[in-house]
């Protein structure tokens, strides 16, 4: 990365307490930029989550699955909600496949880190199931591990738009700064939606780009 000049505003925003949530999907890529637009979550990550224990099963071959792992506000947005919105993108995933005719992805997972999280995810996915039979099995197991999966893979659509990634290396003089940054994850999610559009960013004056990187972004949003 460059060398780091300031610190953009909405990194200086991050509530001071953040709780986390971490679910096994078929690609962390997509369900990463999906979360990363949600108001109220700060942080991401992608990495792979054990299966072993969790007894699900392992078709990568590596004893893993993909996960992402977020934190977020629970002031702003609580852990139902999420459960919600996972359920309904992963329902909408197995909708497109099944009407392409294309293999189901890797096992679901939420992986859950008390009784408390154990019931509402029970409850979610008994709930969901009620309205949409298309959902896909989905796990619950103990969260035991996470191992981050290589950076190329952390903020994945970010990274594959140049004229971004040079406006954002004054901010980051390091891999970890980039990943673990409000910043990225939400532009990762703006650019990385499977929608045909994305609404523009209420919140762009905080993110601290030049005005041309900005234009850029719009015009981006809109070709």
């Amino acid at each position: 990365m460059g060398s780091i000049s300031a610190t953009p505003r909405i990194d200086q925003m991050t509530p001071r307490r953040l709780e986390i949530a971490v679910f096994g999907t078929g690609s962390f890529l997509r369900t990463e930029a999906q979360f990363g637009i949600v108001r109220g979550i700060w942080k991401t990550a992608v990495g792979y989550a054990g299966v072993k224990s969790a007894g699900l099963p392992d078709r990568s071959g590596q004893n893993s699955i993909e996960t992402v792992r977020v934190e977020y506000d629970p002031i702003a947005i609580s852990y139902g909600q999420l459960l919600e919105m996972f359920l309904v993108w992963e329902a909408d995933v197995a909708a497109r496949a099944e009407a392409a005719s294309s293999p189901p992805e890797n096992s679901l997972c939420i992986f859950i880190r008390n009784e408390f999280e154990k019931r509402m995810a029970q409850a979610a996915v008994e709930r969901y199931r009620l309205r949409d039979e298309k959902l896909p099995h989905v796990h619950i197991a103990a969260y035991k591990t996470f191992h981050m999966a290589p950076n190329l893979c952390q903020k994945h659509f970010l990274r594959t738009l140049h004229w971004l990634m040079k406006d954002l290396q004054s901010f980051y003089s390091d891999e970890a700064g980039f990943v673990h940054s409000t910043l990225t994850m939400r532009l990762n999610g703006i650019v990385g939606q499977v929608l045909p559009f994305t609404r523009f960013p209420e919140d762009v004056e905080f993110y601290d780009l030049q005005d041309d990187t900005v234009c850029h972004l719009k015009e981006y949003l809109v070709s």
